[in-house]
C-alpha cells in the first residue's frame, strides 16, 4: 500500500466475495458452498497529513487495493444517523475509499492479535473517512 502509516488504524481487513467462473456464475465446492475470494478496494489516496489527494481535473485519485487498514472498537448501543437506529458489534473507522460495501457483505478483520470474520451492517463515507458497523460471527481464527 502506498499510504504513510497511520497509528489511528492500526488493523487492517479485507473484503470476501464470491468467486466468478468465465461466465461469472459463482464457484461452489463440493458441498455446494460459494468459494470466497478477496475483492478488491478502491482506496482514495491521501497525503500524510490525510488530506484526500485531487488530479488536475478536480477527480479524487485512487487506487486498487486487496485491504484496507482500519481500527475498530465496540459498539456501544445503537447508533442514529439519518433517523436509523440498530445495533452492531463493532464500529470500524479506515482511509476514505469508494468501494460501497452493501450490507452482508463478509470481510476479514486482522489486528496485532487475532484474526475475525463480520458481516457489514452498515457504512458510510465522510470527508475524512469511512465508518463501517459490523457484526462479527463465528469463532476467531475461523480463517475464511
Amino acid at each position: 500500500m502506498s499510504q504513510y502509516y497511520n497509528p489511528r488504524w492500526s488493523s487492517r481487513f479485507c473484503v470476501r466475495g464470491s468467486s466468478l467462473d468465465a461466465s461469472g456464475l459463482p464457484v461452489t465446492d463440493e458441498d455446494g458452498d460459494p468459494v470466497l475470494a478477496t475483492v478488491s478496494l478502491e482506496r482514495v489516496i491521501c497525503d500524510r497529513y490525510g488530506n484526500p489527494t485531487f488530479d488536475s481535473a478536480g477527480e479524487l485519485v485512487t487506487e486498487t487495493v486487496d485491504e484496507m487498514p482500519c481500527s475498530y472498537r465496540t459498539s456501544t448501543g445503537g447508533i442514529k444517523d439519518s433517523g436509523d437506529v440498530f445495533q452492531s458489534d463493532f464500529k470500524m473507522s479506515c482511509p476514505m475509499m469508494k468501494t460501497h460495501l452493501e450490507e452482508g457483505t463478509i470481510i476479514v478483520v486482522t489486528d496485532k492479535t487475532h484474526q475475525f470474520t463480520a458481516v457489514v451492517k452498515k457504512m458510510t463515507t465522510y470527508n475524512w473517512g469511512t465508518n463501517i458497523w459490523i457484526d462479527r460471527y463465528g469463532n476467531e481464527q475461523d480463517g475464511l
